[in-house]
């Protein structure tokens, strides 16, 4: 009886495309609707209600366990890097959590795993075992293709809601709500999921042979419209990277975008007065605050702080600041929290993993504004549609993705 039990979780729960279908729906909807009903609350009530970010808590947290389990039951599937990699990570943060345990009598574990460090690395490392366990499923293919469509179809409608929000000026569209910043994000909340999401499946819309071009105008005012730094490198590095096919022209407006980055003293003057919010970040942390959004001074906090010890073996395995202290530059934060092993052993993983140039957009963005490697349903759909790409081969295997 138990066995019976046991083959028959492994068939319909732990090695099911289906059943991680649905958890992927379960997941996507809940954080969506839970996204809008605090953007609604604070536009109306004046009262964000955070309290629901424990059920979003607990549902990723159960997610994380099956995972967890269809990686032990498929583990002769899933490629050994993955594996490496992730199992790698979690080690790092281990001999961390020792290490500042060890000098913190009032360190709780509770505490790391729903605030700080542990969250981190939980959202951090949990899309990188789903991809092992998605690449080993049955059936993969299809359930994905259904999950991105869907994707699209209700980014889509949200792009609609973007674009009404800034034509008629609509609060409760508004990226920062009541903030005064410009930016339109529709129904949901300022995020890097957003970003993340509309850029990735611009991506997908622009691969296949009969594209849609009301979509991929859309998705493209959508990312401009944010308000977000990120919106528009994705859309530069996607019109340089995918659409444009010429290497000459490519390298033109890779040196252009250079050159106007390098002359922004120059022109930047120019342009703050129209925005106030632009002006006062301006006045008060420089032009380099404003274009980088104040990383830069994340990095001298976070590395070379006088007030911040660093050893060597926090270069080593990173742990010399914990969450949410963070640079939200992609290298230099896997670098604080899981140092130069951890980093090599990332890197290592998206070059396996990343097919192209094209595809390399999303991490590339993440080098310099942050984003996928913070937003775990963002990397899950980027994984999912990764899959998709392949669907060009007379047959889906994992071996097709890795190569």
């Amino acid at each position: 009886m138990p066995q019976r039990l046991i083959h028959s979780a492994r068939v319909n729960v732990f090695e099911s495309a289906r059943f991680y279908y649905w958890v992927l729906v379960v997941l996507t909807s809940y954080f969506l609707l839970n996204r809008f009903l605090q953007k609604l609350s604070f536009v109306y009530l004046n009262n964000r209600w955070i309290e629901l970010k424990v059920g979003e808590g607990i549902l990723f947290g159960l997610a994380y366990v099956v995972i967890l389990i269809s990686a032990w039951f498929l583990r002769k599937k899933i490629p050994r890097y993955v594996f490496w990699c992730w199992g790698g990570l979690v080690l790092i943060f281990l001999i961390n959590e020792f290490r500042f345990a060890w000098g913190n009598p009032d360190y709780s574990l509770i505490e790391s795993l729903t605030k700080t460090q542990g969250y981190y690395t939980a959202k951090f490392t949990m899309p990188l075992l789903f991809w092992g366990v998605w690449s080993g499923l049955k059936n993969a293919n299809h359930y994905g293709f259904v999950f991105v469509n869907q994707c699209c179809f209700f980014l889509t409608i949200n792009a609609v809601f973007i674009l009404s929000g800034a034509v008629f000026d609509i609060s409760l569209f508004e990226s920062y709500p009541l903030s005064g910043r410009w930016g339109y994000s529709g129904f949901l909340w300022h995020l890097n999921f957003h970003c993340v999401s509309y850029g990735v499946l611009l991506i997908y819309l622009l691969q296949k042979d009969h594209k849609d071009w009301v979509s991929v105008f859309l998705f493209v005012a959508a990312l401009l419209m944010l308000g977000q730094k990120a919106g528009v490198l994705y859309v530069l590095l996607i019109f340089m990277l995918v659409i444009i096919k010429n290497t000459l022209l490519r390298a033109t407006i890779l040196i252009s975008s250079l050159a106007g980055i390098i002359s922004t003293p120059i022109w930047i003057p120019y342009i703050i007065s129209f925005d106030p919010f632009i002006e006062k970040v301006y006045t008060n942390h420089g032009v380099w605050g404003l274009i980088f959004s104040l990383r830069n001074e994340n990095i001298y906090e976070v590395f070379f702080n006088p007030d911040m010890k660093v050893l060597f073996i926090d270069w080593i395995v990173g742990g010399h600041s914990r969450y949410p202290i963070r640079v939200e530059m992609m290298p230099f934060d896997v670098l604080a929290y899981f140092g130069v092993l951890g980093l090599c052993s990332f890197i290592l993983l998206i070059i396996k993993i990343v097919p192209g140039w094209k595809w390399s957009v999303p991490f590339l963005v993440a080098c310099f504004a942050g984003g996928i490697y913070e937003a775990p349903l963002g990397m899950m759909l980027f994984f999912l549609t990764l899959a998709l790409v392949k669907r060009s081969y007379h047959s889906y295997s994992p071996a097709l993705i890795y190569n």
